[in-house]
């Protein structure tokens, strides 16, 4: 068990949390992305506070947080995942993160009225890492919600 600072966020609802990967407790961070444009870090041990970091406007507003062992960064895609914003361990509040633009190989060919479904759809981003190769990949994952229509006689 790790036991971490009072949370002194601007919003109460997160997203969801990353950590390095550490054989000591006092060497790993760990990142809290908030709704909104909020993130937090903290080095658990030698920490007392969190280091709250405001992420770019509405952009990653519900972005999912990953860390990336082999660059030491955490990365949050941008909607649409045509950018990867990173912060490195040591960010402060006032560090601007780096972008990088994703460039995407073999996409699937798809007819116009396939385009249109998957536009249509909710879809969210997640970037993984194999640990096996280092390779990283951004998946894509849609959601297709069928409104319910409910009459009453």
């Amino acid at each position: 068990m790790i036991t971490l600072p009072r949370l002194t966020a601007l919003s109460s609802n997160y997203c969801n949390v990353a950590m390095t990967s550490s054989p000591h407790y006092e060497d790993c961070v760990v990142a809290i992305k908030f709704s909104g444009d909020q993130m937090s870090l903290c080095r658990p041990g030698r920490d007392l506070e969190w280091t709250n970091i405001l992420t770019p406007p509405s952009c990653l507003e519900n972005s999912n947080l990953m860390y990336s062992k082999r660059d030491k960064k955490f990365y949050l895609p941008a909607p649409g995942g045509k950018y990867l914003f990173s912060y490195h361990l040591h960010s402060k509040e006032e560090d601007i993160p780096e972008v990088q633009e994703v460039v995407y190989r073999g996409h699937p060919e798809l007819d116009q009225s396939e385009w249109e479904l998957l536009s249509s759809c909710t879809r969210t981003e997640h970037l993984v890492e194999s640990p096996f190769s280092d390779e990283r990949f951004l998946v894509k994952w849609f959601y297709l919600y069928t409104p319910l229509v409910l009459f009453n006689r």
